[in-house]
């Protein structure tokens, strides 16, 4: 009978313990800017942001990954928000952001151009982390007059796949999970294959929230806007230094993609993190913005 106790009140613990690093998590998605909309006339489509504007300070420019959303960079916000202003997009379909019908990262950037014009934000660095990465390689080809510096955070060149060719099998994959498992299951499994060795629970819960709030038309939209694009021959134009910042650990994207980067553009440095995965934002959020400071006012 008293094994049964001490079983029941271990279980009891654990909950209470996962609802408190649950709760620790959703603290700092509170603290985040209220998210507001940009419509875009000439899309007539409509795209939410947070933005901190702390007033003559120079801004940044989050763009986040396939698993994520502006939320995902709420530990940035507390670190950065007495030394710039900062602006975090929703990627087209993530967050409160429309779908784009027949997307690609030109059209994307295109339009995240257009926003941040009706920000009169004229100057600027971007923090780019996978997805976003990729985003950001494009608008730095596009926009390069207006951008001060980019960090190129676990991303690579794109998937090089011609326009007509389905969806790739791990995106449709998403989609089958999505469609069948509930909100919590889905962001656990996400978060779970992505880092599989990530032990921090707070971290987890975390991202595993974010991920949560994904839906198909998001795993739709920046999967397809992933696989058809190719950097390659871009990289020549971005000619403001970047920083390219790896993870000792990152099973998403491989050191040979990074690598790629790293050896095409003409101004960039490495950086890699050791003992994290594909989401060194929050895995080491100390080391991650210490970099990331030290690179932009360098």
């Amino acid at each position: 009978m008293n094994e049964i106790y001490q079983r029941v009140k271990l279980i009891y613990l654990n909950l209470i313990f996962d609802v408190m690093l649950t709760n620790m998590s959703l603290t700092i998605l509170d603290d985040l800017p209220e998210c507001k909309m940009y419509y875009d006339d000439f899309s007539g489509l409509k795209l939410s942001y947070r933005y901190l504007n702390n007033h003559n300070k120079s801004t940044i420019v989050f763009l986040h990954g396939y698993n994520g959303s502006s939320k995902s960079w709420a530990y940035q916000f507390r670190h950065f928000k007495d030394k710039f202003s900062i602006l975090a997009f929703d990627f087209p379909g993530f967050g409160k952001s429309d779908n784009f019908l027949n997307p690609d990262m030109f059209k994307v950037s295109e339009l995240f151009i257009r926003a941040l014009k009706s920000l009169n934000i004229e100057n600027y660095y971007i923090v780019g982390h996978s997805m976003g990465g990729m985003l950001a390689q494009v608008l730095g080809a596009n926009k390069n007059s207006s951008i001060l510096k980019i960090v190129l955070s676990c991303t690579h060149k794109g998937y090089s796949m011609n326009y007509k060719e389905p969806l790739r099998e791990p995106y449709e994959k998403r989609l089958y999970e999505r469609e069948k498992l509930t909100d919590i299951e889905y962001g656990n499994l996400r978060i779970s294959k992505m880092l599989p060795d990530l032990k921090d629970k707070e971290i987890f819960n975390f991202l595993s929230l974010i991920s949560q709030d994904i839906s198909k038309e998001a795993i739709l939209c920046g999967g397809s806007c992933m696989q058809i694009l190719d950097t390659t021959n871009l990289l020549s134009k971005i000619k403001v230094p970047c920083l390219i910042l790896t993870g000792s650990k990152d099973i998403v994207v491989p050191k040979e993609k990074s690598n790629f980067l790293l050896n095409s553009l003409k101004n960039a440095e490495h950086y890699e993190m050791e003992g994290v995965g594909h989401a060194p934002y929050c895995e080491n959020v100390l080391e991650f913005n210490k970099k990331i400071n030290s690179f932009l006012i360098s």
